[in-house]
């Protein structure tokens, strides 16, 4: 191939001992080789998201393995050891509409690349300290740095995929529990050979790595933005005007003049809630009320993980039927969930803790894989950053506080079934909480992206 001019490019092919002169436009090589290069950017991006999501849940949802072995080392109970194991992903989610503003501010790769620097310090600081609440303090640093990587990814990917996001958005998802599936074998392994202390320091080595793949991500502005988005840069940038009002349009406060929302925000506070007490205690509580060794213990997440992986990418999938709401999917997902959590103080053996762990893993599927989909069936890609973001931020509230409270219900009464009966009791009640408007939901005829925008803002 050789170019003959500025916009004609000359190929030669030999056919049987025949030269052959094909003459095509250049702008028809140059947009082909564009986007084959961009086909693999975007490969290469999905693939560097997994891995993250995979290194976040990995080494921060199986953290109630970690906690069985702080409990014995500090002494101080179940409830307070708790706050170690919630205060990451507590932290991370609370501070996810600072992580949006600051990502669209700054860009993704500086605000990306500083947070991972501090939550992979803070993670392997940990395995230096003596004292609990100094380890508590360095776990909400940790916090801290993870919530621009914990609340940025699935809205990124959902931008630049629109065509494909509950694909992409089942993939990364999936990916995230391959990381529960892997963990329990690395930090059993790393327990035995070098103690929690050297643990620790291993998962803060292995969180590192998003440093360099974080690096891949371009900041969304790069593309042509949304709508409401050059109207948010466009207030940003006017000196005069009426400050009140640009801050309420830049953080889309009228999302809470919507009943809807107002409830789901409740809904993921109550569910977040109830989904930490399962992570950090579901260790502890399968080797007291199922009576098996502590190392079957640990694997009982490996069980959820590797249920979960397969789970979220069917889920994910199934949701592309048109025949299939949402909505609906999701509320009978959670109260299975619910009826499930409530049988585990019924079971008993090793073989029941990993069919309990597995039917959980398959159940909580619903939330990592529908969340993001629902929000933007319900409110449009409009309000989709934002409405994630505060969801994520209600439900790190929930977080933070579920589980130690079941370690004090725990500390209490010297029983876990009637922590896990606290955790059904809160998955029953964020089912209850959504009933009136999942009945007004299915009522409603199925609206474009452009119809729910008009009616957020005609409600507001």
């Amino acid at each position: 191939m050789k170019r003959i001019g500025r916009s004609r490019v000359k190929l030669v092919a030999n056919v049987k001992g025949f030269d052959i002169d094909f003459e095509m436009s250049s702008s028809i090589v140059d947009e082909a080789a564009k986007n084959e290069n961009s086909n693999l950017l975007e490969t290469i991006i999905v693939i560097s998201a997994g891995l993250i999501s995979s290194f976040i849940n990995g080494g921060n949802y199986v953290d109630g393995i970690l906690v069985a072995e702080w409990v014995d080392y500090f002494h101080q109970g179940s409830g307070v050891t708790a706050w170690l194991g919630t205060a990451i992903i507590g932290i991370s989610s609370c501070g996810a509409p600072i992580a949006t503003l600051l990502i669209k501010r700054f860009g993704f790769r500086k605000v990306f690349f500083i947070a991972a620097t501090i939550n992979a310090s803070a993670l392997a600081l940990t395995s230096f300290v003596y004292n609990i609440y100094l380890a508590i303090a360095l776990r909400v640093l940790a916090g801290c740095g993870l919530t621009f990587h914990f609340c940025s990814i699935g809205p990124y990917l959902v931008n630049r995929f629109p065509k494909q996001a509950a694909l992409v958005q089942g993939l990364r998802v999936a990916s995230s529990s391959s990381g529960i599936l892997a963990f329990p074998f690395i930090i059993n392994y790393c327990l035995k050979q070098y103690g929690w202390r050297g643990c620790c320091l291993i998962i803060g080595g292995i969180a590192s790595q998003r440093c360099a793949l974080g690096l891949l991500f371009r900041h969304w502005s790069n593309k042509p933005l949304p709508k409401h988005e050059e109207n948010q840069e466009s207030l940003l940038r006017q000196n005069n005007g009426d400050n009140t009002r640009r801050f309420r349009d830049l953080h889309q406060l009228d999302l809470f003049k919507q009943k809807m929302f107002v409830v789901f925000m409740i809904h993921c506070f109550i569910i977040d809630a109830a989904l930490s007490v399962i992570y950090v205690h579901i260790v502890s509580g399968t080797r007291v009320l199922l009576e098996i060794s502590p190392e079957q213990a640990r694997f009982t997440l490996s069980a959820m993980g590797l249920s979960t992986l397969f789970a979220r990418i069917v889920v994910s999938l199934i949701t592309k039927h048109p025949m299939i709401d949402t909505f609906t999917l999701y509320m009978i997902l959670n109260t299975l969930l619910a009826i499930q959590v409530c049988v585990i103080p019924f079971m008993k053996g090793y073989v029941a803790a990993l069919t309990v762990s597995a039917s959980i893993g398959i159940l909580m599927s619903a939330h990592a894989a529908l969340h993001l989909l629902m929000l933007l069936e319900l409110f449009g890609s409009e309000y989709l950053y934002m409405s994630y973001s505060y969801g994520f931020f209600s439900g790190g509230f929930g977080y933070l506080l579920g589980a130690p409270v079941a370690g004090w219900i725990y500390d209490a009464t010297g029983n876990y079934a009637i922590s896990f009966y606290f955790c059904a009791g809160l998955l029953i009640l964020c089912v209850l909480i959504l009933i009136p408007e999942w009945i007004k939901h299915i009522k409603k005829p199925k609206q474009t992206d452009e119809n729910i925008t008009q009616s957020v803002r005609d409600n507001a």
